[in-house]
């Protein structure tokens, strides 16, 4: 628990990925509902709700990875927010009808798939 037994190297990984989600997390919450509006626009119900614990799994995941305060669990939670995330905002392939559009989704779901593997390393060696 909080980086006591664990490598320079360990800490600063921990600090790169949770920064990623805390980064986001902050950058979203202004544009909480233009979020919201996306997420109702896919057809999910309750788009609120389903943005905030989107929201609260990005901030307690992304703390808990920073912190080393049950970084596993930390981890997993924000495995499962990317795998949501990809499948909601990134779904390429339902825009091979506009180039731009489909490049920017695939290089974005790659770039998870890579997050995902690095959240995979923190929860198998925390």
């Amino acid at each position: 628990m909080f980086h006591a037994d664990h490598e320079a190297w360990h800490i600063l990984a921990h600090a790169l990925i949770a920064f990623l989600f805390l980064y986001r997390f902050i950058t979203a919450l202004p544009r909480f509902t233009d979020h919201a509006t996306r997420i109702k626009d896919r057809g999910l119900p309750l788009p609120k709700v389903a943005l905030a614990i989107g929201f609260a799994m990005m901030l307690t995941g992304g703390l808990a990875v920073l912190f080393d305060y049950y970084s596993k669990i930390g981890a997993l939670v924000l495995i499962v927010f990317t795998l949501i995330a990809n499948v909601l905002y990134h779904d390429f392939w339902n825009k091979k009808s506009n180039w731009k559009e489909y490049n920017h989704a695939l290089y974005t779901f790659c770039n998870n798939l890579a997050v995902i593997g690095g959240l995979i390393m923190v929860s198998s060696t925390s």
